[in-house]
């Protein structure tokens, strides 16, 4: 078998070179000319120093001299093409003699596209660098040690970089939540727990109490199993709640002491009044004190009304409510997410439609898409519209429970309350409500 070598190397797909001691081509293969964008002809002859960018010139001249004393190399250089590109090759140069000459022979491959590739990633690479070191919220890996900490845990922890990489990572963490987080961290990376959100205390460097959230998630670093997290100083959030939580067992704590002394000081007064019944002033008398008592009742039922939403059913409390006033009603089955305070509204609604419909008043209940509906209507004089915009606003007076509060109540629960017009005559505050699933 006859092998045709120059064929080979002229239509190899690297290309191949020789040049004399001066650098003057006097030999390229097709992927040359493909390469810079020269002929043949325009080649032989030329300098390849013509060829390679300015910044690189000196490089390729050293590398030269080099393979020209006999040594074999590797480079890596930039070239400008005929149209002014600037182009990447990695090359491999080797000496040879012919004819009592010295030769450079050459191979190389355009590399272009994988530098730009290699440039696109350096810098994405320093932007998420940047982006992650720099970032506000607490960012880390880690496996049995810390692998990666960024500045932000640093200034929460107190410690330096190269003391909590050095440190065993439970070590950062509270006495009192230490086996859970270690626990979390074995089973996470043994694959046995998926990405969540938890939260739990660290002691810093001064040995202050801090609480953080954090968010972890597997992953595959340089080969081993290993945690990502980013985590966020919840310590102020934490100390603000707890705040709240006191202050807030506090005004409990004043309110059924005022509602006791308060009611046990209206029992003695009724009874004292209840001698005079026939006095106009003792009955108008005893009238306040029944509504003082109804408002501690109230005041009680609005306490426990802030325990969390559950399904209730809307209809139940206002066929009772009806009743309870002797007024006509209409009601479906209808269970919304609400609490206790939701009884609260129904029923000052209907007393307040009573006092100003008489007896001719209506609930309805009934479901609308994704709502439960509640209209409580009256045929009484009516509301106008001057005042309409004025009755849920704080300060607008009435001799009960102000549309306010009852309004406040309905927007807590997550729901929505309008009055507008009755025909012929009168008013109908209709509120709506999120239904349960």
């Amino acid at each position: 078998m006859i092998l045709d070598f120059k064929r080979m190397v002229d239509e190899s797909l690297a290309g191949c070179y020789v040049h004399d001691e001066e650098g003057r081509l006097c030999y390229v293969n097709d992927i040359v000319t493909t390469f810079t964008g020269y002929s043949k002809d325009e080649l032989i002859g030329k300098s390849i120093f013509d060829l390679f960018y300015e910044e690189d010139l000196q490089r390729y001249a050293e590398l030269m001299n080099s393979v020209l004393s006999g040594k074999k190399a590797f480079y890596e250089v930039r070239y400008r093409t005929k149209d002014g590109k600037i182009r990447w090759v990695w090359g491999f140069c080797k000496p040879f003699e012919a004819e009592g000459k010295k030769y450079v022979l050459g191979n190389c491959i355009d590399v272009t596209r994988l530098k730009e590739a290699e440039e696109r990633l350096k810098e994405s690479e320093l932007f998420f660098k940047t982006l992650i070191d720099e970032s506000l919220a607490p960012v880390y890996i880690v496996s049995d040690r810390f692998i990666y900490v960024n500045r932000a845990v640093e200034e929460v922890s107190g410690y330096s970089r190269d003391e909590l990489l050095s440190m065993d990572p439970l070590q950062l963490v509270h006495p009192d939540d230490r086996e859970m987080v270690g626990k979390r961290l074995r089973e996470r990376l043994l694959g046995l727990r998926e990405t969540e959100t938890y939260s739990f205390r660290i002691v810093t460097k001064d040995r202050k109490i801090k609480w953080v959230t954090v968010k972890p998630t597997r992953i595959i670093y340089k080969g081993s199993p290993a945690v990502v997290a980013t985590a966020l100083d919840i310590t102020e959030i934490q100390e603000l709640a707890e705040s709240l939580r006191k202050k807030e067992e506090y005004l409990r704590l004043v309110n059924r002491i005022l509602r006791h002394d308060i009611a046990n000081a209206l029992t003695s007064i009724i009874f004292a009044l209840e001698e005079f019944q026939d006095n106009e002033i003792a009955k108008k008398a005893l009238l306040k004190a029944d509504y003082i008592v109804r408002l501690i009742e109230i005041s009680r039922e609005l306490e426990s009304g802030v325990n969390e939403l559950r399904p209730i059913r809307l209809d139940e409390i206002a066929r009772e409510i009806a009743e309870s006033f002797g007024v006509s009603f209409e009601c479906e089955e209808v269970s919304v997410m609400a609490n206790e305070s939701l009884r609260i509204v129904v029923q000052n609604l209907v007393d307040n439609a009573v006092r100003h419909g008489k007896n001719d008043v209506r609930l309805e209940v009934k479901k609308s898409e994704s709502r439960g509906i509640l209209r409580v209507s009256d045929r009484g004089q009516g509301i106008p519209d001057e005042i309409k915009e004025k009755i849920f606003k704080e300060g607008f007076t009435t001799n009960r429970m102000g549309l306010f509060i009852v309004k406040k109540l309905v927007d807590l629960l997550g729901g929505k309350i309008e009055v507008y017009d009755n025909f012929p005559s009168g008013t109908v505050f209709e509120v709506s409500l999120p239904l349960a699933p």
